[in-house]
């Protein structure tokens, strides 16, 4: 991958963002809005914001490796162009998460269109075969 799969939704987004909240097992959404820059050759930077909590206001990096085959820390396994002309990213890496910080396998999911940007972490954690939605970013302009 390249900073060109990230150029079309570069600019302001408006949207929404739904967690999981491991503390109800409940769904949560509120709103959520984004500033995607591309930054160098090699970085994309989200700029969060969050209309109803502006505390939680931050700056998130994304980082290309060298050779193309890793976005922040995770490998890049797929990517394709979907029939609206949207790149669809997914990743995965090793981790921790929930309230206890189980082992986990973790999927980045990032559909890039001109009209939709989509943000997605799953989570499959250790001894289980079931994936969680851990939280989703949904945007449109």
């Amino acid at each position: 991958i390249s900073t060109a799969d990230f150029k079309s939704a570069a600019g302001y987004w408006k949207g929404s963002l739904t967690y999981l909240d491991y503390g109800s097992g409940k769904p949560f959404s509120m709103p959520a809005n984004v500033m995607l820059s591309l930054e160098k050759t090699k970085l994309v930077v989200l700029s969060n914001e969050y209309p109803n909590e502006p505390k939680a206001n931050n700056r998130d990096s994304l980082i290309i490796s060298d050779d193309g085959t890793m976005l922040d820390g995770a490998k890049v396994v797929s990517r394709e162009i979907l029939e609206d002309g949207a790149v669809k990213i997914i990743t995965q890496k090793t981790g921790n998460d929930g309230n206890d910080h189980r082992a986990a396998l973790l999927k980045y999911i990032y559909i890039l269109g001109k009209n939709s940007f989509q943000q997605r972490k799953e989570v499959k954690f250790v001894g289980t075969d079931q994936w969680i939605m851990r939280h989703e970013f949904l945007y449109s302009r």
